[in-house]
């Protein structure tokens, strides 16, 4: 076993999510984010700010138990940044909370509990490794080009991972809630006709969460939940045209705080856009709103 691998087996991530959540400002003052604003590093101390991101979320008002998790953006010295909820701005100015971020390939936060406050985050490394902020989880993961945590996908303790291959099926891992998964299950092929798959939260008002996939034609198509793990997702229904604009497409949850799952979009030139969730099957997102630059900086996003 490599240096590398042995080195994230034994590594405890921190409850970034939740440490992004404590760090929350919720302002009145309007201005859009940049990538480049940054504010002095501090070293986080899980237990402190778990705590403190509680306190923060039960004066949070929302309309519904969606999860909030913010932003996370790693740039190509590796180091690893926050963006917090912000009600007025969407995105609070940025926050350094590590430098050794170089190997991590992509990220999910997870609300294993369902209490609206994340307590989990799934990370995948370069090398196939994958850890939760419990430990390690498993190597292998790199037979996948995507993948991510939805949500609580069929009701087990915890949120679930998809996983595409590179023949284009897609697979399911349900989560036990304390960091595990079961073993994968086939959710079904064809899935290689997208070029970008995102989702965290219930889109709809259902309470299942819910995917969208951008096929190559840039077209957004809508997958809703069911509940079901043997076919956890509905036939796919057109969302809109032009999305092939975006390189990128984060799923933040309830991202300004009303109660609805959001998307975050980031073209090329590094301009951010939010598209505010509706909870409306038929058209899931308002018209988009800018509301950040300079965000082409980063390697990785994540939520």
């Amino acid at each position: 076993m490599s240096g590398l691998t042995n080195h994230w087996r034994h590594r405890r991530f921190p409850r970034l999510t939740v440490m992004l959540v404590a760090a929350t400002l919720l302002t009145a003052a309007g201005s859009t984010a940049s990538a480049d604003n940054g504010t002095s590093p501090k070293a986080p101390n899980a237990s402190e700010v778990t705590e403190a991101a509680r306190h923060a979320a039960s004066r949070f008002s929302r309309s519904s138990t969606a999860a909030t998790f913010g932003m996370f953006a790693i740039d190509a010295q590796g180091k690893l940044y926050s963006y917090a909820p912000d009600q007025a701005r969407i995105l609070a100015p940025r926050e350094l909370l590590a430098t050794d971020y170089g190997d991590v390939r992509t990220a999910s936060s997870a609300d294993d509990d369902g209490d609206g406050v994340a307590d989990d985050t799934w990370i995948w490394t370069t090398d196939g490794g994958m850890s939760s902020s419990y430990g390690y989880v498993g190597g292998g993961w790199n037979i996948y080009d995507t993948v991510l945590s939805p949500g609580n996908l069929a009701g087990t303790p915890g949120y679930d991972v998809l996983g595409r291959d590179a023949s284009g099926v897609l697979w399911l891992y349900l989560g036990h809630g304390d960091g595990t998964v079961t073993d994968r299950r086939r959710i079904g092929g064809g899935w290689d006709a997208y070029t970008q798959i995102a989702g965290k939260g219930d889109l709809t008002g259902d309470t299942w969460p819910d995917i969208v996939a951008r096929d190559s034609s840039g077209v957004l198509w809508l997958y809703q939940g069911t509940g079901d793990t043997a076919d956890p997702f509905t036939a796919r229904t057109k969302i809109g045209a032009g999305w092939n604009a975006y390189g990128a497409l984060v799923a933040p949850g309830d991202i300004d705080l009303d109660g609805k799952a959001d998307l975050i979009a980031r073209q090329p030139n590094g301009d951010l856009s939010l598209y505010k969730g509706t909870g409306i099957a038929a058209a899931p997102y308002e018209a988009k709103r800018n509301i950040g630059s300079g965000f082409q900086t980063y390697r990785v996003l994540f939520s």
